[in-house]
């Protein structure tokens, strides 16, 4: 051979399989006419790799001279499609194989090694009757194992070959040439875990899927050649199985155009696309498409998708299905995304790569919206619309605050309650408002609060605590009175601040004990003040349980009623500094549930207002159109 083979092996197939041998020898016997092909293995166990020795004999019109000059002359190809190099696989993973063709009288034996010669002479065969037969024997495998028993398995490998070779194999159908492939598998140890055992198979024409066809035209990717689809789509009790390829040459070359979970279970499909400007459009193994120039794998694959897309929705109603519900529950638990998902799908969506998808093209508006230095009317209007989704998110992240809330029973603790409402032992600060406002949940007791930003550190709370701590009373789980302070400022500052205090009381059906917790409000708002003299305003919530005789009694107190979906009671107090001077006290008297109910009600309303905008005002994007792309001259 003209090209040390060694060498050649690496630089034309980088990234070889087992599966290239049994392809690149059938490829030749096919091309050399052969109607029926036997592949033969044999090993003694599946670990056994060093036992591994193969058989592929046909009967095609075998190594003639000109054959065989092409075969000894390495990328000597017959024509435009075929490589010349096939043959170099064979040695990747065997050292040697022994060639033994009969035709027309005659016959040739030689070795197929590394640094072959390139001698072969054709000698007349010996007697009897005249016979078209080529027999390949790999031996000597030179790799350290076989990775894995579908290398092996007939069954497996007709799979393999169906869909490799389908081109070829149809166009014979089509043509009613009969043939015939047989796969054996001869092994003295065998597995019925992997169902692995001595098998023998056969691919003939019925078993060949009746493949329809439907043609595409597209200007965009060639004015003159069109794609042709070659499909089959079949129902079946078993797992979803999906192959998408282009045909080349006879053979197909896979391409990933959309994952098999994008199928419904039960369901197999074949999709090949055809077309004569895919030419020779591959690599030197087969095994990667290469297109032609001006023409991207991008523009290529957008429009197969579209087409697979509506091949498949015409076909399997269950996929248009799933799909509306999915978009639904994409409107009911991300409206903030609405506008930023696919606007047409390929099979089932993926919920999980959808909305990473559009999460994504959302960070990257928002991240162009900050980089501008300039907003024109534009953009303005572009970072109104960003505000607005970003409101939303936090929205949405409140419904699942006061879900969580909703789900506590009386045996979550005090501290679990509190620590809902704002995370004790952290410190927030106004300069840190976009994270902490994901934290500072005070407005499930009244959306005003949202502004609120200290929260004291657990040292600095223990201070306030032990102040403010009244004479024989029962401490909380942590060794202190179950309370959350949440300032407008820090207090340790000059400025007036405002506070909001939130204290709650054990649950008891006793009403003495109950007035008892309300008039300790009056004492620890009067403590408060004395300690921190810069506060201007209490907000003191007290959580307890309020049945229907303890509201009656708080109402004979003058403590009004208000609006809400529990029992909430309000009441005006006022504290003096050691001065005289007044701090506003307002106090609210309210049971669990209605801040729960009070807070999903504000909550609910707000987000549908959002929902229904989003909804109304986007629409999905397109390959063709990212919402992004607005903002490019920007």
């Amino acid at each position: 051979m003209d090209i040390e083979t060694s060498s050649a092996v690496k630089l034309f197939f980088p990234n070889p399989s087992l599966a290239l041998v049994y392809f690149e020898a059938i490829a030749n016997s096919l091309d050399a006419g052969a109607t029926k092909i036997h592949v033969e293995i044999s090993i003694d166990s599946f670990t056994a790799s060093d036992t591994l020795t193969i058989r592929i004999i046909d009967n095609g019109t075998g190594f003639n001279d000109e054959s065989f000059a092409r075969f000894r002359t390495l990328m000597k190809p017959k024509d435009g499609f075929h490589k010349g190099i096939g043959r170099l696989v064979f040695l990747n993973y065997f050292r040697q194989v022994a060639i033994l063709s009969e035709w027309s009288g005659l016959q040739r034996q030689f070795i197929f090694k590394d640094n072959f010669d390139g001698k072969g002479d054709a000698e007349p065969t010996k007697e009897g009757t005249p016979r078209n037969q080529t027999t390949l024997t790999f031996s000597g495998f030179a790799k350290d194992k076989v990775k894995t028993y579908d290398d092996l398995k007939p069954q497996s490998l007709k799979e393999k070959i169906i869909f490799h070779f389908l081109p070829t194999l149809n166009s014979l159908r089509d043509r009613d040439i009969d043939f015939k492939l047989q796969i054996s598998l001869r092994t003295q140890e065998g597995s019925t875990q992997k169902d692995f055992f001595s098998s023998e198979i056969s691919i003939t024409p019925s078993d060949l899927p009746d493949l329809q066809v439907k043609d595409i035209q597209d200007d965009l990717i060639d004015i003159h050649a069109g794609i042709r689809m070659h499909y089959h789509i079949k129902r079946s009790d078993v797992a979803a199985s999906l192959l998408t390829a282009v045909s080349i040459d006879g053979r197909t070359i896979p391409i990933s155009l959309l994952q098999p979970s994008a199928i419904p279970y039960g369901y197999s499909i074949v999709i090949i696309f055809s077309s004569t400007f895919f030419g020779a459009s591959a690599d030197s193994s087969r095994q990667k498409l290469i297109l032609p120039d001006g023409l991207t794998e991008a523009a290529l694959y957008a429009k197969l998708r579209r087409e697979i897309g509506e091949l498949l929705t015409e076909n399997i109603p269950e996929i248009h299905e799933k799909n509306e519900r999915t978009k639904k529950t994409f409107e009911d638990q991300f409206p903030h995304l609405l506008g930023y998902f696919e606007g047409a799908t390929v099979g089932i969506i993926d919920k999980e790569e959808a909305l990473n998808t559009a999460q994504q093209r959302f960070f990257r508006v928002q991240k162009e919206i900050l980089q501008c230095e300039y907003l024109n009317d534009e953009t303005f209007q572009k970072s109104l619309e960003v505000a607005s989704r970003t409101l939303t998110e936090y929205v949405l992240y409140r419904e699942k605050i006061i879900a969580k809330m909703k789900a506590m029973t009386h045996e979550n603790s005090e501290e679990e309650i509190h620590n809902l409402i704002a995370p004790r032992r952290n410190d927030f600060t106004q300069g840190k408002i976009a994270d902490d406002v994901y934290q500072n949940n005070a407005w499930l007791l009244d959306d005003k609060f949202m502004s609120f930003r200290t929260i004291l550190s657990e040292s600095r709370m223990d201070k306030v605590i032990n102040a403010i701590r009244l004479t024989d009373e029962i401490s909380g789980e942590a060794g202190r009175p179950d309370i959350t302070m949440i300032f407008s400022a820090d207090p340790a500052d000059s400025l007036p601040v405002d506070v909001v205090v939130v204290e709650i009381k054990k649950k008891t059906e006793n009403e003495k004990e109950n007035q008892y917790s309300i008039n300790q409000l009056l004492d620890r708002a009067d403590k408060l003040v004395q300690y921190c003299p810069n506060i201007q305003r209490v907000w003191y919530y007290s959580v307890m349980e309020v049945n229907a005789s303890f509201a009656r009694s708080l109402r004979q107190q003058k403590w009004i009623p208000l609006f809400s979906f529990g029992r909430v009671f309000y009441q005006e107090f006022q504290t003096y500094r050691g001065d005289d001077t007044i701090v506003p006290t307002p106090m609210f008297v309210m049971s669990f549930d209605a801040i729960v109910a009070d807070a999903a009600s504000r909550n609910h309303t707000f987000l549908e207002i959002l929902r229904s905008v989003m909804k109304r005002n986007h629409k999905p994007v397109s390959d063709s159109a990212k919402p992004d792309e607005s903002l490019d001259a920007a």
